[in-house]
């Protein structure tokens, strides 16, 4: 077999590297068809994985005659699992026969087209009775058997999500795995959803694709700020992992849907950065930079201030350089209706707040808002 070693970070919660990693075969083939092995190459004594696995374009995972995918725990002296031997009388053999169990089972489930999740565990909490050797085997079909050449020792499949689990349900992750990665990232059918309130106005989007904007919503990128105020340029069309500030007129609901394309690195972190905008595509925590928010005076970027947000999948956050400012305003093309609106003078006709959200009855010199809009008191 051939095997390519690629270094991956991958961030986990409270798992513990290990220096164990995963194998990925070259294709190959036997009378049942097209197939490659996964297997594990490690120090440690495990009773249970689990994983994701990505196939690149051209390949598919082949299907039973229960359209369910094939893949086979691996029951030969090569594999990790303990096997009891137990001998059962056959009636029809007048005789004993020996029937062979496992003390593991494996699972899988196919979320989208190209992508596998496999599962194993112990019943009963049983170690693997070795630290290294096969685990599964899937089987798969090319898009046309021309293909069959091209793909070994070319990009087969990635691996992500990888868990390997103790008895003592200690958690290890891998730090690096002996597969071959993509060259043009991993194509995956992704949606995210899109939720901008009528009242708000505005939102933050970042998606995995390219794709043009709906009907009713636009989209700006950030590169600028000025004191409080922040620079927005409108974009025709959302391209891949580029995070934006969007606004809805009359509020907008609904889903984006696509076809990512993302590099090895761009999967792993899943976090993208362009000008002042930070976007994940993946749930996370923030504490730092800041976090769009309705204080009681319109959405505006507030600081963090080191508190935990959870910023769901899609969303952005703004990310300046280091400011005394505790929160931004936004200066859009005149076509929004929220534009920038300077005061000389007191006069003005609605409550005022601060920039930190704070009712304000006998304003100074300084910069309030009122309603959606920034007033300048000189």
């Amino acid at each position: 077999m051939f095997f390519v070693s690629v270094l991956l970070a991958v961030t986990v919660g409270a798992q513990t590297p290990t220096d164990d990693t995963f194998t990925v075969s070259d294709l190959a083939s036997n009378p049942s068809g097209t197939y490659f092995d996964v297997g594990l190459e490690g120090s440690r004594i495990y009773s249970a994985y689990n994983l994701d696995l990505f196939l690149s374009t051209g390949i598919s995972v082949a299907l039973d005659a229960n359209s369910k995918p094939r893949v086979q725990m691996i029951k030969t002296p090569a594999s990790v699992y303990p096997a009891t031997v137990t001998h059962v009388w056959d009636d029809e053999l007048e005789d004993y026969k020996d029937i062979t169990t496992y003390s593991h089972t494996l699972s899988c489930s196919q979320p989208t087209a190209n992508q596998l999740r496999i599962a194993c565990h112990s019943n009963i909490n049983e170690d693997f009775t070795k630290n290294s050797g096969k685990l599964f085997r899937v089987y798969v079909t090319l898009d046309n058997d021309a293909l069959a050449s091209c793909f070994s020792p070319k990009p087969i499949v990635k691996l992500s999500g990888l868990n390997l689990t103790t008895s003592a349900a200690v958690k290890y992750v891998p730090a690096d795995f002996s597969c071959r990665p993509f060259t043009t990232g991993i194509p995956t059918e992704r949606t995210i959803p899109v939720n901008v309130s009528a009242a708000n106005k505005i939102g933050t989007l970042i998606v995995p694709f390219d794709t043009e904007l709906p009907s009713g919503l636009k989209a700006y990128s950030c590169n600028a700020v000025v004191d409080d105020l922040l620079t927005l340029t409108p974009v025709a069309s959302l391209e891949s992992c580029t995070p934006y500030i969007i606004y809805a007129e009359n509020g907008y609901s609904g889903n984006l849907s696509g076809t990512a394309e993302l590099s090895d690195d761009s999967n792993v972190t899943d976090i993208f950065t362009d000008g002042y905008l930070t976007g994940v595509l993946t749930g996370t925590t923030v504490n730092t930079g800041y976090i769009l928010q309705n204080k009681g005076t319109g959405p505006m970027f507030y600081d963090a201030e080191g508190g935990n947000f959870s910023l769901p999948a899609g969303r952005c956050y703004l990310t300046p350089p280091a400011s005394p400012v505790k929160a931004f305003l936004f200066d859009f093309d005149d076509t929004t209706g929220i534009k920038d609106n300077v005061v000389n003078g007191k006069s003005v006709n609605g409550k005022l707040f601060d920039l930190s959200g704070r009712s304000v009855s006998s304003p100074a010199r300084g910069i309030y808002i009122e309603g959606t809009r920034k007033v300048v008191i000189r």
